[in-house]
């Protein structure tokens, strides 16, 4: 935890006691971003989660700094140096209400956070209650996924398909094609060491924490997301890198027990439907069933 997480998180706790604890509409309040990670700096701001019940957006503002000497609200965008040296907050505030109601969807992303965030209050446990059973990863969900990623990445880089791109349909849509691959590897290892999807602008932070990555991949990473040059060159180096993360991604699942033959059954399982390759011959006899032949 860096000292500006330390100094942050101490301010915080004394803004909560001094404003929000008063007020019994305040159901929970979650801390996410980098005041839950511990990587605060120094002009970060506080990202704070506000369960509220009832509603009421009165309580405190949406963003504002805060001066703890007069217990007093203001713009961000203020241009007073005194008022500059206050405690700059982010509040996304929830209807606590709506947020308890089981047929309410909680965004991905949003739960991603949650589970992972810095819990700094909960008045009846009932938002940790809530935050630990939404944020089970279910088995369907993480074999769902895994089969779409391990699919579509055999997909753009297995049968000469990088080299086939670049010679048929150009660089442009070759490397956006390789894009593609680089973010199913990605979604496969969320998937893998079951975590919720992080928003696009955070991804790289939530990938380079995870549990399990494939061995160098976070030395590597810069190469595995990004071409070294534009040319077939800095392609094609590209492809090598995601070529050898997904055998060893492959490698990692077989180990696990979860797959024995990655790719044959990821396809298989993502393609039931009647009609597909690998059960044309149970369909042809349907077909002559049907037809009476």
């Amino acid at each position: 935890m860096t000292p500006a997480t330390q100094e942050k998180r101490a301010q915080f706790l004394e803004f909560m006691k001094r404003v929000l604890l008063p007020e019994t509409a305040v159901q929970a309040i979650i801390g996410i971003g980098s005041i839950a990670t511990g990587h605060m700096r120094p002009d970060s701001d506080i990202d704070i989660i506000l369960f509220l019940d009832p509603y009421d957006l009165y309580i405190v503002p949406a963003e504002a700094i805060w001066l703890a000497a007069d217990n007093s609200f203001h713009s961000i965008f203020t241009q007073d140096e005194t008022i500059q040296q206050g405690v700059q907050l982010d509040f996304m505030r929830y209807d606590w209400q709506q947020w308890c109601d089981p047929a309410f969807a909680w965004p991905e992303e949003r739960l991603s956070e949650l589970a992972s965030g810095w819990l700094a209050y909960d008045r009846h446990g009932a938002v940790t209650r809530q935050i630990q059973q939404r944020s089970a990863y279910p088995d369907a969900v993480r074999q769902a996924r895994l089969d779409e990623a391990i699919t579509w990445l055999d997909q753009h880089l297995g049968w000469d398909a990088p080299q086939t791109n670049w010679a048929a349909l150009g660089p442009a849509i070759a490397h956006d094609r390789l894009n593609a691959a680089y973010h199913y590897l990605v979604d496969g290892l969320f998937a893998y060491n079951r975590r919720w999807r992080i928003w696009r602008n955070r991804q790289m932070s939530g990938l380079l924490r995870l549990p399990w990555l494939p061995a160098d991949l976070a030395d590597d990473i810069l190469l595995v997301a990004n071409a070294s040059s534009l040319d077939y060159t800095g392609y094609m180096t590209r492809v090598e890198k995601l070529t050898a993360y997904f055998a060893a991604f492959q490698q990692q699942l077989i180990a696990d027990g979860d797959y024995t033959k990655p790719v044959d059954e990821a396809f298989i399982r993502s393609s039931e439907e009647p009609g597909r390759a690998w059960n044309m011959a149970e369909w042809n006899a349907r077909r002559r069933e049907r037809l009476g032949m």
